[in-house]
């Protein structure tokens, strides 16, 4: 068990979640002035680019050619540690539930933290330090186009705005977490 508390310790878990719970807190309490369900969406997307964003640094360790060399078999750990990724930022995202005043429905909190997910890992191939880049470019131009329908392949690109129920944005989300799980696993990030 010490050697997993060490490795949380070194990829910088403990405080990316407390700056994921905190930044969560603040944008809850931004969505609970919104009378707009549209706007409550919109909070709900950035809550989660905020719960899950606050991961990426953390998806490389200290000295990146160092686990290339080791050997040890790290694809199973990177991929592990970024489904924990998901994991932990989806509990993070539902817990406003607890209060009885959530942002959105768990369902579509837990699909927009797989998604986002796998976007921040696909970024953190180019470098964790510009791991964010993807998925909050992701988010401003989805937010601000604001939620398509009518097309499957607008629902498809802003699959973060659609309704909870929503299959084709089920699916995009599945897509790109299973493509970030597969690319951060093979490729591991970078520095």
């Amino acid at each position: 068990m010490r050697w997993l508390s060490l490795y949380l310790r070194c990829r910088g878990v403990p405080a990316a979640a407390g700056a994921a719970a905190a930044g969560v807190l603040v944008s809850w309490w931004l969505g609970q002035a919104a009378d707009e369900p549209r706007l409550r969406l919109a909070v709900a997307s950035l809550s989660a680019l905020v719960a899950t964003v606050a991961f990426g640094p953390g998806l490389t360790g200290a000295d990146p050619e160092l686990e290339r060399t080791a050997s040890l078999a790290w694809r199973p750990r990177r991929a592990a540690h970024l489904l924990a990724v998901m994991a932990t930022a989806a509990l993070i995202c539902a817990a406003p539930v607890l209060t009885g005043e959530p942002l959105a429905k768990t369902a579509l909190m837990i699909r927009d933290t797989a998604g986002l997910a796998g976007l921040l890992a696909i970024g953190a191939a180019w470098g964790a330090q510009w791991a964010w880049l993807l998925p909050v470019g992701w988010t401003l131009v989805v937010v601000l186009s604001g939620p398509a329908s009518g097309h499957a392949y607008q629902e498809v690109l802003t699959w973060m705005l659609q309704p909870a129920g929503t299959t084709s944005a089920a699916v995009s989300a599945a897509t790109i977490a299973v493509a970030g799980v597969v690319t951060h696993a093979f490729l591991g990030g970078r520095r």
